[in-house]
């Protein structure tokens, strides 16, 4: 029987990919610090493994990982969020020769993780993205300087870093007279951040993909976020499948130039003062709502485990539009707290017919293991952190 590995079990998208390839019949593990996790009690689930924590033992977690593939014979490794795909990247020639490892180039996988780098390249290939002041990573912050780079733009500004997840770190600024104080405190967390102009709200679209070893683009997938949490700026909470060919293009244009392998998501605003669509960034791996495209029929888990198979996929473009999903668990919950016009939200909050990301008849357990684990460390911020991000 095929093993895979998993990681980062608390994440919803891992449990989507628990629940795609369990159900096919491969042996699924899931690697997470904690013994008790959302994925790990999905029916789906061959096997929970408790491993080091990857941000503070890189080494640690290394040999664990190596030890895990041999002893569990691991056929495919794949790594779910940003800090187990930063590790893989990192320690890619260790992995490679002992199990499939589907991982992008890794120069082509620096450029998305880092948003600097992944608008200069949309700027080089003619992908629309908001004007951006980018920098150098060694000039001497001053208030001088700041106003001179970006003296010709409007205000309000956001600030960005190059490195994050969700709205994690990002802030906005209404004046000139604020601008030192507000990129200083993102520049302590997140040095050298980015300078952008700020697109008015506006509709927002994740384009999801697929590409082989050969860089051939083989499942496209569309989505329109309906509500987030935080509600003007983060992750998705209600999605609905769509079909938008012009954002297709502009990804492929993107992807393409990098030679891109893998899966990646590469969120798009739409600019309401005149319907242009820009770039915001891109996540080099699953998304949060992974379950949504899955339900449209676009089963991106199972596609990425073929082809890192090296089997033979019919390119999958085409899917049910006007599907959609949520994540109640927090996420919606959340949005309907802080939200003044919760009452008036479409679609309402009070709703059976939405399907969710965790809750689910066939595979009911999940949800016990969801508030199992916020029972056992919803205390511990870090948690909630982990639990919120895409």
């Amino acid at each position: 029987m095929e093993t895979v590995l998993l990681t980062n079990g608390f994440l919803s998208k891992t449990l989507a990919v628990v629940r795609s390839l369990g159900s096919k019949g491969i042996r699924t593990l899931v690697a997470e610090k904690s013994r008790y996790h959302t994925s790990g009690f999905s029916k789906y689930c061959s096997k929970t493994l408790l491993s080091p924590d990857v941000k503070t033992e890189s080494e640690r977690y290394l040999t664990w990982l190596i030890d895990t593939v041999n002893r569990e014979q691991v056929d495919t490794f794949i790594p779910m969020d940003d800090d187990t795909m930063q590790f893989a990247i990192k320690y890619r020639h260790q992995l490679e020769p002992i199990c499939k490892v589907p991982l992008p180039p890794t120069e082509s996988y620096h450029i998305a993780a880092d948003k600097g780098k992944t608008l200069r390249r949309a700027a080089e290939l003619g992908v629309p993205a908001p004007r951006t002041v980018f920098m150098e990573g060694n000039e001497a912050i001053t208030t001088e300087w700041l106003r001179k780079l970006t003296g010709s733009m409007q205000y309000p500004l956001v600030i960005k870093p190059t490195h994050s997840s969700g709205s994690r770190g990002i802030r906005f600024v209404e004046s000139p007279e604020a601008l030192f104080a507000t990129y200083n405190t993102v520049h302590e967390q997140y040095p050298y951040p980015l300078i952008q102009e700020l697109i008015p709200q506006g509709k927002k679209y994740d384009v999801c993909v697929c590409y082989d070893a050969g860089h051939e683009l083989k499942a496209t997938f569309v989505q329109q976020e309906i509500r987030n949490y935080p509600i003007e700026r983060g992750p998705s909470t209600v999605h609905e499948s769509a079909y938008v060919p012009g954002l297709i293009e502009h990804t492929q244009k993107l992807m393409d130039g990098m030679e891109w392998i893998g899966v990646a998501d590469v969120e798009y605003m739409i600019d309401p003062r005149n319907g242009e669509p820009k770039l915001m960034e891109i996540n080099p791996r699953f998304w949060s709502s992974t379950h949504l495209s899955i339900r449209s029929g676009v089963d991106f888990p199972w596609i990425l485990y073929q082809l890192a198979g090296e089997q033979e996929v019919q390119p999958v473009n085409e899917y049910i539009v006007g599907k959609r999903g949520r994540s109640l668990l927090p996420g919606d919950i959340l949005h309907f707290l802080s939200n003044p016009k919760r009452m008036a939200m479409d679609p309402p909050f009070w709703t059976t017919t939405l399907p969710d990301d965790i809750l689910s008849k066939d595979d009911p357990w999940p949800t016990f293991g969801f508030f199992l684990s916020a029972l056992r460390y919803g205390w511990q911020p870090q948690t909630w952190r982990f639990v919120l991000r895409r």
